[in-house]
């Protein structure tokens, strides 16, 4: 029997009695309550896809253009500070032992010895430059919240996780609904979702009281699974760089903070260049 939760009551084929027409006392109750546990795991599960497919990606571009930009700022400040007291010991190693030091052989050891920062750096330069041109790509659209809602509204009828009977006819149509969604194509959804009042609803209602039951039992364990899926992925580093993204106070004083150790790691720097060429004039050659 296919009938949509929208249409009201409905009844049991036999009942599980053994009498024809028999309507168990229950079964508008049950009917009614997987109706609304099918729109519950439908919103769940369209959450579980909106983190892992904007909240994520989103929050990851705007912590590193941010906040991470800045921190590869003073880390490659920072290496620069060791490089040059680095270069500073060497050289004061090899004056006091009255040798002779060549520039090159020093930028040699230098280049080996700090080969695994120089690399760290580059890479996390990189990832600001990777998140710098995709910014564009990830910015939420406008109506956001009516492609989710619409997206949620098709999911209750059409999703195989939340309708595992549905029809072949149904399961043809739900991977465009799905490709709408992930392109944040609203017009196409708005299309579907009108084109999807013309099926009727995508499971095979249970006619029996223990079918009912059985398909209740299974549709709490999944929102159960759901709900477990959500305090997991909501554990993830990203929502602690999103906690302060959203805090406009706490992120201008962590900018704030990162900025201030730039300019003292950078005044640091300067000083040493200075000593540095002191020693350089003293004892390297070229």
């Amino acid at each position: 029997m296919n009938q949509s939760c929208d249409e009201g009551n409905l009844y049991g084929e036999a009942g599980g009695s053994g009498i024809e027409g028999f309507v168990h006392p229950d079964f508008d109750v049950l009917y009614s309550e997987n109706c609304f546990l099918r729109g519950e795991l439908a919103a769940l599960l369209e959450e579980l896809e909106y983190i892992n497919r904007v909240v994520i990606p989103t929050t990851q571009t705007n912590y590193l253009i941010k906040v991470g930009a800045l921190k590869v700022e003073l880390l490659q400040k920072q290496i620069g500070v060791m490089k040059t007291r680095r270069k500073m010991g060497m050289l004061r190693a090899n004056l006091e032992r009255g040798e002779i030091v060549y520039e090159e052989a020093i930028n040699y050891a230098l280049d080996r010895e700090f080969r695994e920062r120089d690399e760290r750096l580059k890479r996390e330069a990189t990832q600001i430059d990777d998140a710098k041109s995709r910014f564009s790509n990830l910015v939420v659209p406008d109506d956001a919240e009516e492609i989710r809602s619409l997206y949620r509204s098709l999911s209750r009828k059409l999703n195989p996780e939340v309708n595992p009977e549905q029809s072949d006819e149904v399961k043809s149509f739900w991977p465009s609904v799905h490709l709408a969604y992930v392109w944040g194509d609203l017009f196409h959804l708005k299309v579907l979702f009108m084109m999807a009042n013309d099926y009727p609803e995508s499971y095979d209602l249970p006619s029996g009281i223990g079918s009912m039951r059985t398909s209740q039992l299974i549709l709490r364990e999944k929102i159960e699974s759901a709900k477990r899926g959500l305090e997991s992925i909501k554990q993830h580093p990203v929502f602690e760089w999103k906690a302060l993204l959203d805090d406009p106070k706490k992120l201008v004083a962590e900018q704030a903070k990162l900025r201030d150790e730039i300019q003292r790691t950078s005044l640091e720097s300067v000083a040493l260049k200075d000593l540095l060429k002191t020693l350089e004039m003293r004892g390297t050659r070229r």
